[in-house]
């Protein structure tokens, strides 16, 4: 009798991993070990940009839905199933439920011996801990950056504009930063959203980045109080209210 497979594939990209593998790759390399092996793969889900620290991803909650007794259900490796130590026994609790198993197109050893569950419980502590450590690089790395003044996304803050000299640093925009604090003064002293941005329309003759000012920035920008001591913070220009 044919062993029916699910194909599983997980990609989450990350700077300077050459690891990583996108979802089509990985799903050739389960492909080819479910020829290897003679399995008859029926269904192939995937989850792209997805933590593996996540249980409730869409691919994966498919793949556990289609499976039914004595299917396999295959992944490249164990760190594609799961990043975290209680998502990785939970997925294989499930699997196990549905009277499947799980193999690795890597090779790595099945669940079929008590070796085996050992090994896994060892390759997800392992997949945990890069997690932990690629969270850890990224924190500072733009910890770092923010030290420097360089900019740590891709849409430039209300407040800020680009230096000339270095595009990739941030200095301070004066006349959006006495908007700002404008905005900031009129809602302390009890002013609606709707009122101050039609007042800035008025009073600084512009609007917000060719755009009139809108109610919604205006409660975005009261909101972050964070903004005044963020990682670009003047505290030159902080407003003296409470």
């Amino acid at each position: 009798m044919t062993t029916c497979a699910i194909i599983y594939t997980r990609f989450s990209p990350r700077p300077n991993a050459t690891e990583c593998t996108s979802c089509e790759k990985q799903e050739e390399r389960c492909k080819a070990y479910c020829a290897s092996k003679k399995y008859t793969w029926t269904h192939a889900f995937l989850d792209r940009k997805v933590s593996g620290s996540i249980l409730n991803r869409p691919g994966l909650q498919a793949a556990l839905a289609a499976l039914k007794p004595g299917m396999v259900l295959v992944v490249d490796s164990s760190d594609r199933l799961a990043r975290d130590m209680l998502v990785n026994l939970t997925i294989r609790h499930e699997v196990e439920k549905a009277g499947a198993t799980i193999e690795y197109a890597d090779g790595s050893p099945t669940e079929s011996t008590p070796e085996g569950v050992l090994f896994q419980n060892i390759l997800a502590a392992f997949a945990a801990y890069e997690r932990d450590r690629i969270r850890l690089r990224t924190k500072n790395g733009l910890a770092k950056k923010r030290k420097n003044g360089e900019r740590t996304t891709g849409k430039i803050p209300i407040g800020w504009r680009l230096d000339p000299e270095n595009e990739k640093r941030l200095i301070v925009d004066r006349r959006e930063r006495k908007a700002i604090i404008s905005a900031c003064e009129m809602h302390a002293n009890g002013y609606s959203s709707g009122n101050i941005a039609h007042s800035l329309d008025i009073l600084y003759d512009m609007g917000c980045r060719g755009k009139p000012w809108s109610p919604r920035t205006i409660r975005k920008l009261i909101k972050r109080h964070a903004f005044w001591a963020g990682p670009y913070g003047d505290r030159s220009l902080e407003p003296k209210y409470s």
